[in-house]
């Protein structure tokens, strides 16, 4: 890892001074130091590589490269290449041989890096402003080296006995023995000033591709508003909910075999990831941080574990159903988000927490009971007026604004809707066995690990009582259980709205990729 950061502090003293003009006179001098403090410029540059020792042609070693904006100021970003190759015996050799590049740089997510050649240098310019904490895609994936390639040999004919023998031996001029050499030299500049910082006529874009609804449509699976059949049942549905002023257009992944497979949580660099799943797309608020009374709202992707995690919890330790002081609330947006203590292996790693913000999170109790479970009812209360029964009618507890939450009942049963499940969506307590399976979200209720199906907590409480919070049982009907009983946890977040989909088409053989 290669790191990089300056700090430059200023001060400037301004002395303001009042002189009598006699002594009789009072005179007077008053020192005003003025201190201006710059904004912290930093850059962290992370490579993943092994000098190979032993490379022969068609070898491909992997060789990945990000960069982080680790300071406090806006950044454009570009990263020199150079090449080299030097013989045996410390001589210079060609970069390529019989027209083929003998070292074939495999470069990465050509969209966001641009070549562009200035002052007879090679330069890779990342297309967007590198804003504060923002991490780049890598530039490159690997380095082959070319099949193609032959060596130089010096050889000898020999004659014994009626047997002709010749003997080669590598000289040393050739790429036997040689070192090759690839250099990246990475280079920023506060945004604003790259143009004259660095006389250049390229472009950086201020804003990334917005991802939301139109993203997804024009570039990953279209929403559809049709009847669910075996033709859509991968798309991203829409549905309506509310009417004039009050009218909501979210879209959601349905049915029992979506395209919604997405790698999340992994190491920089996009390696070692889990696979989670894309709820739908939404809008979000969020208090705005340069001005907490001001909200925010924004489209934005929601992504649930694809399965739980692989121990149990309890929604508090004592009986209480209010999630603002529950300890599972506590573990996942502490230990689990900060991936310490308890979550130490298994926790958010830096990729992932820098990929996802706070959102306001409904809390409205649900009037849960045997007769009842219209899916589009359990949606309104999820926003509703009605507290938890353990809040002490504190109207502030209707909502929450965190990082990680949990999935609400809606997320759970609205899959059923658009036709796919009517005995779910209609009535949720009629949602069990084979009618249950229907849909992905239950088929994925299952404990890391395992293979049956986990009840599973969900967000919302039940109304009217204490202790009850709703869950999602293993026979799939929407029940509710103690909120200090142990079952299976799957924790939610919601992405920033800059985030993209670069790869993938959302199967399970091919997850999308973010950025």
């Amino acid at each position: 890892m290669k790191s990089k950061k300056g700090i430059i502090a200023l001060l400037l003293v301004a002395i303001i001074g009042v002189v009598g003009l006699t002594i009789a006179y009072f005179t007077n001098t008053a020192n005003i130091e003025n201190e201006f403090r710059t904004n912290s410029y930093g850059t962290t540059v992370v490579e993943e590589f092994v000098s190979p020792d032993n490379w022969t042609p068609g070898t491909t070693t992997e060789k990945t490269l990000v960069v982080t904006n680790s300071g406090n100021v806006d950044e454009a970003m570009r990263v020199e290449v150079t090449e080299s190759w030097t013989s045996k015996n410390g001589d210079p050799l060609p970069l390529k041989q019989n027209g083929n590049d003998v070292a074939i740089i495999n470069w990465a997510n050509t969209d966001d890096w641009t070549p562009v050649t200035e002052n007879n240098k090679n330069y890779y310019y990342y297309n967007y402003k590198l804003a504060p904490t923002e991490v780049t895609s890598t530039l490159l994936e690997s380095v082959t080296f070319n099949p193609l390639i032959t060596n130089d040999s010096n050889c000898q004919t020999t004659e014994a006995n009626g047997t002709t023998t010749i003997t080669c031996n590598p000289t040393e001029n050739g790429y036997d023995g040689a070192t090759y050499r690839l250099t990246f030299k990475v280079e920023t500049v506060q945004y604003d000033k790259y143009k004259e910082a660095w006389g250049t006529s390229f472009d950086i874009a201020a804003e990334k591709p917005h991802p939301g609804t139109q993203y997804l449509a024009e570039n990953a699976t279209k929403p559809v508003n049709t009847e669910y059949n075996s033709e859509t049942k991968g798309n991203l549905f829409a549905f309506t909910h509310g009417e004039g002023a009050n009218q909501v257009t979210e879209s959601r992944y349905i049915g029992d075999a979506p395209n919604n497979y997405v790698k999340f949580n992994c190491d920089n660099g996009g390696t070692n990831c889990e696979i989670w799943r894309i709820l739908g797309v939404f809008d979000v608020q969020r208090p705005d941080p340069e001005n907490v009374e001001h909200i925010i709202t924004e489209q934005r992707m929601k992504l649930v574990r694809g399965s739980e995690f692989s121990t149990t919890m309890a929604f508090n330790s004592v009986e209480n159903n209010d999630w603002t002081v529950s300890p599972l609330n506590t573990f996942l947006n502490g230990d689990y988000y900060n991936r310490t203590g308890e979550a130490s292996t298994y926790g958010l790693k830096e990729l992932a927490k820098n990929m996802i913000d706070d959102a306001v999170y409904y809390l409205g109790a649900i009037s849960f009971n045997s007769g009842y479970g219209n899916v589009e009812k359990i949606y309104g209360e999820e926003s509703g007026t009605t507290v938890c029964g353990a809040c002490n009618d504190d109207n502030t507890r209707l909502t929450w604004t965190g990082i990680v939450g949990l999935m609400y009942p809606s997320d759970e049963y609205m899959v059923y809707g658009n036709g796919v499940n009517a005995k779910c969506y209609d009535n949720t307590s009629g949602c069990r066995g084979s009618n249950a399976t229907t849909g992905w979200v239950f088929n994925s209720n299952i404990r890391e690990g395992q293979t049956s199906k986990e009840n599973t907590w969900l967000l919302s409480s039940y109304a009217g009582y204490l202790n009850f919070v709703l869950l999602t049982g293993s026979g799939g009907v929407l029940s509710y259980g103690n909120s200090d009983r142990s079952i299976g946890v799957r924790p939610v977040v919601y992405l920033k709205s800059s985030i993209q989909i670069i790869d993938g088409d959302g199967t399970s053989g091919n997850p999308y990729v973010l950025k």
